[in-house]
């Protein structure tokens, strides 16, 4: 200090004011980070749970000892999810430094493996987005962590390590922890599954299918990733991967059955046809038409498809069908062709599909008669697939169409795919057909004589969007358009659900003026409350053997996994064949754009 003063008793008065000056703000800038620390650590005591989730974000960032002092002690002191949340997603801020970021992953650690139903979910997720620097931390935490969430959340971060490494002890830990979706999409499930190509670890997934202790959602997706194996690529594959499927085809569960059937059709082959061979007389109509497929694709029994369509069951003359579109045997696409004028719509509707699916010269003729015979939904689908054919949209006069093909038929050149998607493109402007009512639900055409409006009425639906009237008046307002609109004769339905379902009739009924006085009052009747239960809403139209066409209408996420519901409608739908439109309000929906996409439908979004 005397020689401070010393040296400075010579300066001038000014530049001695400076120096001091100076020094004075030196030392409150190194104070203010130990200073802005300690303001909000006595803001955290004081406000608890009030805390602004800002501040310990702020914390994180000063990536100092004493910040993540304050951040630990922090952990006492609230006791909502969301300060939970924060907290440990501000350690990340500390990972750079090896010594605090150690003990960052190791606090978040210790949280995660708790019991408590708070902390642990929050410490979990966040230690699962710390990256490579906690790959231990997250095996130990899917090996020894109590709560099955946060040992699910674990596998979320260890996918990459999961996928480089694919040990046996690695596919225990997904077999018995992964929970989708919270550690990872049901693709991304697969492709793990599906990485794991040694005999030991097909042999280990055979059990799990077979166990009874094993989740349904993990069978499922092991059953699903079966399919990604073509059948021949190698013998040691192809044994593992049938002892899976023949353990999945054995279930007491149909759903499981369809599935392995499903990833059988897939691949292309199996060892297991009299297994398989049972199953086509099976009880589920899903599980028995993949059955008669995998066995006609098994056995190449063009022959057997031919017999198998003329059947007395609907469901096996759908296979039969497939498999003709496929073959190139003689009299194969005559069968199917055949198949176009049967008794059942299920069996005309897939034959239209295959016959679009095959793409031959000679179908056409076949096709025009198609869209002369018909009506309703299944007109529309011949006059589809005519023009994806043609590469020309002539509408539905059919008139206009025979006189196209006297004129053009004899050396006429298909249009590629690619082209004749061109016109396909501009089809939804020009669906309506002369004395069909112009008929329309949120812009979707309704040119189906045998329909069901799915409707949410949870208690979302009471938002107001415009004009001050509710998601629920419009809708009300869209589905009278509808009531007033439809042409007598139609048959119709609505069916709005919340918890549950409630059909306004059990069955589609006909349309007449007495019809439309009482739905209209129905719909003046509906009010909004509730969750949204659209599995029940879907499977209530579904139970009606006359629904060709269902259009779906929510505002909301349904109650339940969506990926599961999407894959259980799709496969109730591989044998009914109904084209599922969906409209979303209020938010982009892959929930509805996936059921539109497997069904063929329409998928729009309004506000």
């Amino acid at each position: 200090m005397l020689l401070l003063q010393h040296a400075t008793s010579a300066l001038p008065r000014r530049v001695l004011a400076l120096v001091l000056a100076l020094m004075t703000l030196s030392g409150v800038l190194a104070a203010a980070p130990q200073n802005r620390e300690l303001e909000i650590s006595s803001t955290i005591r004081r406000e608890g749970d009030k805390t602004p989730v800002a501040l310990f974000e702020e914390l994180g960032a000063l990536k100092s000892s004493q910040a993540f002092g304050v951040l630990e002690r922090s952990l006492g002191q609230v006791k909502s999810a969301t300060k939970y949340r924060a907290i440990f997603r501000a350690m990340r801020h500390f990972l750079p430094d090896e010594e605090l970021g150690e003990k960052a992953i190791r606090l978040t650690l210790r949280y995660a493996k708790g019991r408590d139903e708070v902390e642990a979910p929050q410490a979990a997720t966040a230690l699962a987005s710390f990256g490579p620097a906690a790959t231990e931390a997250l095996l130990e935490l899917a090996e020894e962590g109590k709560l099955p969430g946060a040992r699910a959340s674990a596998l979320r971060g260890l996918q990459a390590e999961i996928l480089e490494r694919g040990t046996l002890d690695l596919l225990d830990l997904v077999l018995e922890s992964w929970i989708t979706p919270r550690s990872g999409t049901q693709a991304q499930a697969c492709a793990i599954i599906s990485s794991f190509r040694e005999l030991d670890a097909l042999k280990q997934m055979a059990k799990y299918v077979g166990a009874k202790k094993g989740s349904y959602q993990m069978r499922q997706t092991i059953l699903l990733a079966m399919g990604s194996h073509p059948f021949g690529t190698s013998p040691v594959l192809d044994e593992g991967v049938e002892q899976v499927l023949y353990r999945g085809v054995q279930s007491k569960d149909p759903r499981l059955r369809y599935y392995a059937l499903d990833a059988m059709a897939t691949r292309g082959g199996t060892e297991s046809l009299p297994a398989v061979t049972r199953l086509t007389k099976d009880r589920d109509p899903a599980v028995r038409r993949l059955a008669l497929l995998v066995v006609l694709r098994g056995t190449s029994n063009a022959k057997g498809a031919m017999g198998l369509s003329r059947a007395s069951d609907p469901v096996s003359r759908q296979a039969a069908a497939i498999f003709l579109a496929e073959s190139s045997a003689p009299g194969a696409l005559e069968a199917l062709h055949a198949l176009l004028e049967d008794e059942d719509s299920s069996v005309r509707a897939e034959a239209i599909r295959q016959v679009g699916r095959r793409r031959e010269v000679a179908s056409i003729l076949p096709l025009i008669e198609c869209l002369s015979r018909e009506n309703g939904r299944l007109r529309g689908d011949a006059h589809f697939v005519l023009t994806m054919m043609t590469g020309m949209d002539l509408g539905f006069r059919v008139g206009s169409w025979r006189s196209f093909w006297r004129d053009k038929g004899d050396g006429f050149q298909m249009p590629t795919l690619e082209e004749a998607r061109k016109i396909a493109a501009e089809l939804a402007a020009n669906q309506s057909e002369e004395g069909m009512s112009a008929v329309s639900f949120y812009g979707l055409t309704v040119i189906s004589n045998s329909f069901a409006l799915v409707v949410d009425t949870s208690g979302s639906m009471t938002a107001k969007v415009k004009d001050g009237k509710t998601r629920l008046d419009i809708a009300k307002e869209q589905i009278n358009g509808v009531i007033k609109r439809i042409r007598d004769g139609a048959l119709f339905n609505i069916i709005p659900f919340s918890d549950n379902a409630f059909p306004m009739e059990e069955v589609l009924i006909e349309m007449d003026d007495s019809l439309r006085e009482d739905s209209m009052l129905f719909v003046e009747g509906l009010r909004a409350g509730g969750g949204t239960n659209a599995y029940e809403g879907l499977a209530a139209a579904f139970e009606d053997e006359f629904v060709d066409t269902i259009y779906l209408l929510t505002d909301g996420v349904p109650n339940g996994d969506p990926v599961a519901i999407r894959e259980e409608v799709a496969r109730w739908n591989s044998v009914r064949g109904i084209r599922i439109h969906c409209i979303s309000i209020g938010a982009a929906s892959s929930f509805l754009k996936g059921i539109a996409e497997d069904s063929g439908g329409e998928y729009t979004e309004v506000k």
